[in-house]
């Protein structure tokens, strides 16, 4: 009974590690790997393992920003199962990550020629949950390695060659709007170019919004004009965005 009442408080009880296959991933790609629960010092029932796909995101609290972890997916990796005192179970999975997934690569992020990285703030990791009948809950967290699309890489190179350094990414909680297309994770991902000259232009910043879906990705670009405010437009990256000029399309935006 002694041995119940530790494990009941996390002395003694269940623990989880989750192993990945590959940490490095992109988005709407698979995910796959085995969640390793090593018994403790008596048997436990456990009422689900969950495996949550989170990120780190900035929301508005008053007149400031907050970082929160924000929740963009969800698989069950199991049901109801006995952890028994001493043994160790396996329970493998494979799941698909969303296409809008945030991207968090810097090196694959920077702009090319450009000598400094972007600033990320975009970490997304998998927050492995056991519900343990009358016992504190057993977790784990392991961070992703996001690759951007490679028609996202297109548009950083685009902007670079107009002049345009990514500087920074971070992800925002709420929701994106490209059109008629919505982002549907709770949170979006903007990238922000500044002129890698620096100087007094006109343009002070651009922000660009992707919105990756199966027909290609939905672009939002938002400029930032010194004395007249900002400006948007969009953009469809389609099958074809490989023969597209990509740098004329933004110079039309941007000006």
């Amino acid at each position: 009974m002694f041995k119940k009442l530790l494990a009941s408080v996390g002395v003694g009880g269940a623990t989880v590690d989750t192993v990945l296959d590959n940490a490095s991933v992109f988005p709407g790609g698979t995910l796959s790997g085995h969640v390793l629960i090593k018994g403790g010092s008596v048997d436990q029932d456990i009422e689900y393992v969950d495996l949550v796909l989170m990120a780190e995101a900035e929301q508005e609290a008053g007149d400031s920003e907050i970082r929160v972890a924000q929740p963009i997916g969800k698989f069950r990796a199991s049901n109801r199962l006995v952890a028994r005192a001493g043994q160790e179970q396996r329970l493998p999975f494979s799941l698909q990550l969303p296409l809008e997934t945030p991207v968090n690569n810097g090196i694959a992020l920077s702009t090319p020629g450009y000598p400094y990285q972007p600033q990320v703030r975009a970490a997304v990791w998998v927050h492995t949950d056991l519900a343990i009948a009358s016992a504190l809950d057993a977790k784990d967290r392991d961070f992703l390695d996001v690759q951007p699309l490679p028609a996202m890489q297109r548009l950083i190179a685009a902007m670079g060659n107009l002049g345009y350094a990514h500087v920074s990414t971070d992800v925002e909680v709420g929701t994106a709007r490209v059109n008629n297309i919505y982002s549907s994770i709770g949170c979006y991902q903007e990238f922000e170019f500044r002129p890698s000259q620096g100087g007094f232009g006109r343009v002070q910043e651009v922000e660009i919004t992707c919105i990756a879906r199966p027909e290609g990705v939905h672009v939002l670009v938002e400029v930032d004009r010194r004395f007249s405010g900002d400006s948007y437009r969009a953009l469809f990256m389609g099958d074809d965005w490989q023969r597209v000029d990509w740098e004329s399309q933004l110079r039309s935006i941007i000006g």
